[in-house]
């Protein structure tokens, strides 16, 4: 996939899950930084449905990839950077926003609050990544 198709493609996504936010958990995601405190509730929302039902592979795929795809946007609108794609391992390739040297797959930290660690901020996670990229 080509660069510009992969950045309309988390462009869409992001798109996607600003109209999940507010249709299932009515909250309002507006591109700014505050608002990823906001994915962390929803994260932790999912992550406390998870303990109780789980939920199906392609579900928390399809999750993760589209507050990834929020979380990247916000990303790039406030530092820059650009999406890429790994596919160094056909079976689980995978989509991060590079920035210089550094790469930030931040569906992957969709799932692991999701799925492993609920005390994980994602807001954190990404105040760090900003700092991280600055050095």
């Amino acid at each position: 996939m080509q660069s510009q198709q992969l950045s309309e493609l988390m462009q869409a996504a992001a798109q996607d899950a600003r109209q999940y936010a507010a249709e299932e958990h009515q909250i309002t995601l507006d591109n700014s930084q505050q608002s990823l405190a906001l994915v962390d509730t929803i994260l932790a929302e999912l992550h406390q449905r998870e303990l109780e039902q789980q939920h199906s592979a392609e579900m928390l795929f399809t999750l993760c990839n589209m507050l990834g795809a929020y979380i990247g946007e916000v990303f790039i609108a406030s530092l820059g950077g650009q999406w890429q794609q790994n596919q160094a391992d056909s079976k689980a390739p995978f989509i991060y926003v590079q920035y210089h040297d550094k790469e930030f797959p931040f569906a992957s930290v969709c799932y692991h609050k999701i799925m492993q660690d609920n005390s994980v901020s994602l807001k954190n996670y990404v105040k760090q990544a900003m700092a991280n990229a600055m050095q």
